[in-house]
């Protein structure tokens, strides 16, 4: 077997494994491979000389905890059904966190069919949405204002101002410039979706949505005021003689929730979204801004069965506002426990550093019990919660 980034020429075998394993229509998989994949992001595993596992590399700008992250969005992950069981996919995954390393990333993100394939891996829930599901006819009372206009190339600017304004308080956030929206609008028309702007006194909200049958799908809902959501509503009742069912995926700041007639009428439910992680945690924590006045320090075990640079036991100081970490390369053993104030593995170590959990949660969440005052005090200066939000599909 043979690990390594994909060549040039190899294409068309990729393209066979991908279109083998997530039946992709013939107009996504043409805007896929013209306008996404990139050769080089492209990590493959052969056997006897036939490419059967890949998966691709998306490079994204991640915002997280206010500092801009070039990230690696690992998409694609497929073997050919001759390779299933046999752990070229583990060797795969493996042998891309360590490249990942190698190149200075500090963090990814995974969007994962099951949880439990990536959770060995270090990667570890991150980020969710609200998803809401309601008759088209329970939005007939809301009031449009202003217009609905059919988004071009030309509007680039609105709707990243749009997107500026709506997800000014969330964290983990794509930073979106003028060629992603240019690739949103080649993705939202490889599949058959719409790109509407409402406009009033200016451009203050927009939506993408997908007609699926008698349903549709409101993939973003973005707004600057409660007006133009009401308007974007009513422009979503406007298609129920088409639509009798609508489901809308929002940030967990959104405030649909609050202005439905019923909201008992509709189902409301958080659903899981993306899974990230820390690939070289000295760097990333390093990287973080305290702003608390306090100075001292802890022992850290961290555990990461993947990346041996994180893997061991770790001296975290904070001084004069800056944390620094220092590796102090002892393996763990059952005495060792003497030596540490608190152990993570990296999946929980992955959810305080994307702040998707505080420390307290991550003491619960993982029975970790007799932490010292000081530890926590140290840890809650480190990591915050926030509300993350990101929704990229590829």
């Amino acid at each position: 077997m043979e690990i390594r980034y994909a060549k040039e020429e190899e294409i068309e075998s990729i393209k066979e494994i991908w279109s083998y394993c997530f039946n992709d229509s013939e107009s996504f998989m043409k805007y896929y491979f013209n306008d996404k994949y990139k050769y080089e992001n492209t990590v493959i595993a052969l056997d006897e000389g036939k490419i059967v596992s890949s998966l691709q590399l998306n490079q994204y700008k991640l915002s997280l905890n206010s500092k801009v992250y070039n990230t690696s969005y690992v998409v694609g992950v497929s073997t050919l059904p001759e390779g299933r069981g046999t752990g070229y996919m583990s060797k795969v995954i493996k042998f891309t966190l360590n490249e990942l390393y190698k190149k200075g990333q500090l963090v990814s993100i995974l969007m994962p069919i099951d949880y439990r394939l990536y959770r060995r891996f270090g990667y570890e829930h991150c980020y969710d949405q609200i998803e809401y599901t309601i008759k088209t006819d329970d939005l007939k009372t809301f009031k449009a204002n202003g217009k609905m206009i059919k988004a071009n190339l030309s509007q680039i600017d609105d709707l990243i101002k749009i997107d500026k304004v709506f997800l000014n308080e969330v964290n983990g956030n794509v930073l979106k410039d003028e060629h992603y929206y240019e690739n949103l609008f080649k993705e939202i028309q490889s599949e058959d979706g719409h790109l509407y702007i409402h406009e009033d006194s200016e451009k203050d909200g927009y939506v993408i949505y997908f007609l699926q049958g008698d349903k549709m799908f409101v993939r973003e809902l973005f707004y600057k005021n409660i007006d133009a959501l009401k308007s974007m509503l009513k422009f979503i009742y406007n298609h129920n003689t088409q639509c009798k069912i609508v489901t809308i995926a929002t940030p967990m700041i959104d405030k649909i929730r609050f202005i439905l007639d019923n909201p008992k009428d509709c189902e409301i439910k958080i659903k899981p979204f993306m899974m990230g992680r820390v690939i070289n945690v000295k760097q990333f924590i390093e990287d973080i801004d305290i702003d608390k006045d306090i100075n001292g320090s802890i022992k850290l075990y961290i555990e990461d069965k993947y990346i041996e640079e994180n893997n061991g036991l770790f001296k975290i100081s904070i001084q004069n506002k800056k944390v620094m970490l220092e590796k102090l390369n002892k393996e763990y053993t059952d005495e060792l426990q003497e030596c540490f104030d608190i152990k993570l593995d990296i999946n929980a170590l992955t959810q305080l550093a994307f702040s998707y959990i505080d420390i307290e949660e991550a003491l619960l969440l993982n029975n970790i019990k007799g932490i010292s005052k000081k530890t926590i005090e140290i840890l809650n200066c480190i990591f915050s919660k926030k509300d993350n939000y990101i929704n990229e599909y590829i």
